[in-house]
Formats: C-alpha cells, sequence, structure tokens
C-alpha cells in the first residue's frame, strides 16, 4: 500500500484588493497581519502588487488613500519579489482573462493579481493561495488552479478555526460596509460561510 503523498506547505499571496481592504479597517488589518504573518505562515509580497499600489495611491481613485495606507503597512510581508521573464508573459495571458473582455482603467489594472498568477501556477514545492477581494481575479486563479480566498472568506476561516470570534469578524464587516467597501453580513452568515459572490468561488 503506498503512502499517501505529502502535504505541501501553502504560502499566501496578498493582492492589491486584499492589501487595500485590509488597510481601510485597522482593527481587521492588526488581526489579518497577526494571523497570516504568524511564525511558520509562509507569505509573498509580489513587486508588480506594490506597483499597482503606488499607482492607486498616486491616482484620483476613491480607494487612493487606503492604497497609500497599504503601502505604509507591507512590513510585515518582507521584501518585494520581482517576477521573472516567464511570469511576466504568463501574467499578460492573465491580465487579459481577469479584466473579461472590459476595457482597463489604466494600464497596470489587474496587474498586481496578474503576476501573483504569473508564479503561482508554476508552483511545485508549495500551495499557493490568493489572498484577494477581486472577484474576478478569484475566478481566473480557480480556474488556473490556485484557491483564492477574499477578505469576508478569510474572516469565516477564522471564525471557523477559532482563530476570531464571531462579534468581532462581524464588526469588521460592519466596518467596511460603514467605509463602503462591501455590502454588510450577518454574523451568522460570517460563521456559516454565506457570502454570496463575496465567498466565490
Amino acid at each position: 500500500m503506498s503512502s499517501p503523498a505529502p502535504t505541501k506547505p501553502q504560502v499566501w499571496f496578498p493582492d492589491t484588493s486584499a492589501l487595500v481592504t485590509i488597510a481601510v479597517h485597522t482593527p481587521l488589518g492588526d488581526d489579518v497581519r497577526a494571523r497570516m504573518g504568524a511564525a511558520g505562515t509562509r507569505r509573498v509580497l509580489l513587486a508588480a502588487v506594490v506597483g499597482e499600489l503606488e499607482d492607486l495611491a498616486g491616482s484620483r481613485s476613491s480607494d487612493a488613500r487606503w492604497a497609500s495606507k497599504a503601502l505604509s503597512e507591507l512590513a510585515w510581508l518582507g521584501a518585494p519579489v520581482p517576477l521573472d521573464d516567464l511570469g511576466q508573459q504568463l501574467a499578460v495571458d492573465f491580465q487579459e482573462e481577469i479584466r473579461g473582455g472590459r476595457p482597463l482603467r489604466h494600464p497596470a489594472e489587474h496587474w498586481g493579481e496578474a503576476a501573483i498568477l504569473g508564479l503561482a501556477t508554476r508552483a511545485q514545492a508549495l500551495t499557493p493561495l490568493m489572498f484577494s477581494d477581486d472577484y474576478n481575479a478569484r475566478i481566473a486563479a480557480d480556474s488556473n488552479g490556485v484557491k483564492a480566498v477574499g477578505v469576508h472568506k478569510y474572516l469565516h476561516l477564522m471564525v471557523r478555526a477559532r482563530a476570531m470570534t464571531a462579534p468581532r469578524a462581524s464588526a469588521h464587516a460592519q466596518a467596511l460596509h460603514a467605509a463602503g467597501r462591501h455590502q454588510d453580513y450577518t454574523q451568522q452568515e460570517l460563521v456559516d460561510g454565506r457570502l454570496g459572490r463575496v465567498g466565490m468561488p
């Protein structure tokens, strides 16, 4: 009888959208950093994500101030990793897939997420996890063999793992809703994981 294949360690790839979301509510950002940034948890910050945050911070977007705050809170992720040539080529295709035929608002839109997929889809020794609040990026990740989790799904997973209480997760969700970042979710929805599109794929 053959032994089961060894479990590959997981590595988190936070994208631009998720980093902006957790910057909106400082207690939420603190909780995510405490969990995802814990010793023994692998994480990778791509230089492309930093570049997209910089572009967003310098824009007239309503998210510019949150992108600026996110840039000031990146130390827990370590030094940004540049994408190699093959990853760059793949990212061009992934950016097209994520935009889904819609025009790009600027050349760097979705580039951070596309760059993550350009690297994560080639991971062999690790199990890549994309931390993304971009629905289309999560769909693209899922269709290319990379698990993707949004901020609210991550809250649900923390509650399920008893790493966060349901009332605290609900307070985070309410703060994001009040800031206009997401629709509201009940405490029970966060416990059950019934988050609709935000919880998919």
